[in-house]
């Protein structure tokens, strides 16, 4: 490895690992996943690595790419002044306040390092037809899942994002199971979903939201039920409560309004109420539009269909301002 940030990268993926695999919750803060580093450099164009340096006390891996770096740069500025005996093979402190690594100890030699054979732990011959039996129980791993992603025609960050936790990816995979588009779900996910979690500092297991709640939800959105504001009301209730999103909808009058008579009714009554916006448009204020479009949502709940009412809403407009 040739960075911090690749360091780092590289102990993430394990610690998706250990997670994916239920090994452990791998939280660095807690202790129960631990990251030592060893840095060495050398000059370009020598094959022979200088001397190591062992770094401690990181509990991030962004703790973790900075210690490297800061390493990595005092090792080159030492040996570019001419003081490569400085670099010296100790153990040494990553100080998050002073963001700089300080010696520990120093060791000299390998006896220093306890390299000697354990000899209460006996030999553990592990047979080819044993690993081969292990790697067939394993469940899909990270890397696996990200390619999953990627041809079902995810972009790079939600596939980065969804396969990042074990718990988030099953769910997320349960949903389009329960027939949602792929998109639609990866999006509420991501989106609604994932803010919610962070707000309340919840997981995805720790919600009364399920799979096949949310599915149903962006069934209902897709074919025009709802609208996807209105959506975004049921799905904090579906969070909160669980339930069916259907019974939601049905219980709160959220259905999409999709009579045209009573949208046009509606359009015409925001234009009745707002003369002086309305002779602002015919002057050419056309940006106006958006501002009768929220009036109108306003109007009806949220429940006036988009398209229904954006098609009438510049049908009289256009008869407002002569054009046919």
């Amino acid at each position: 490895m040739r960075s911090g940030l690749e360091a780092a990268e590289y102990a993430a993926e394990l610690q998706r690992l250990v997670r994916y695999l239920g090994v452990s919750n791998g939280n660095m803060q807690e202790g129960s996943l631990r990251c030592d580093v060893n840095v060495s450099i050398r000059p370009k164009g020598e094959e022979k690595f200088g001397t190591k340096v062992e770094i401690k006390n990181m509990n991030s891996f962004s703790a973790m790419q900075r210690a490297i770096d800061f390493e990595i740069s005092r090792q080159v500025a030492l040996l570019r002044n001419g003081q490569g005996e400085k670099v010296v093979q100790e153990t040494r402190l990553w100080e998050e306040g002073s963001q700089c690594t300080i010696t520990m100890r120093s060791k000299e030699g390998l006896a220093d390092y306890r390299y000697f054979p354990e000899p209460d732990l006996p030999e553990i011959v592990l047979t080819h037809e044993y690993v081969d039996r292990l790697r067939a129980s394993l469940p899909e791993l990270p890397d696996s899942k990200r390619r999953r992603y990627e041809q079902m025609g995810l972009s790079m960050q939600d596939v980065i994002l969804l396969a990042n936790d074990a718990d988030v990816s099953t769910f997320f995979d349960e949903v389009v199971t329960a027939g949602a588009e792929v998109k639609m779900a990866a999006n509420w996910i991501m989106g609604d979903i994932a803010a919610y979690l962070k707000n309340e500092k919840l997981t995805i297991t720790e919600v009364k939201l399920t799979p096949e709640s949310l599915a149903e939800l962006i069934a209902l959105i897709k074919v025009g039920t709802i609208s996807g504001k209105i959506g975004k009301e049921v799905v904090i209730e579906l969070l909160e409560n669980g339930g069916s999103a259907r019974a939601i909808i049905d219980a709160k009058g959220l259905t999409q309004i999709l009579d045209p008579a009573v949208v046009e009714s509606l359009v015409e009554n925001v234009l009745a109420d707002n003369p002086k916006q309305v002779a602002q448009y015919r002057d050419g204020k056309t940006k106006l539009q958006g501002f009768f479009v929220g009036q109108i949502m306003k109007a009806s709940g949220g429940r006036a269909n988009p398209t229904l009412m954006n098609k009438i809403l510049l049908e009289k407009l256009n008869m407002i301002c002569g054009i046919k």
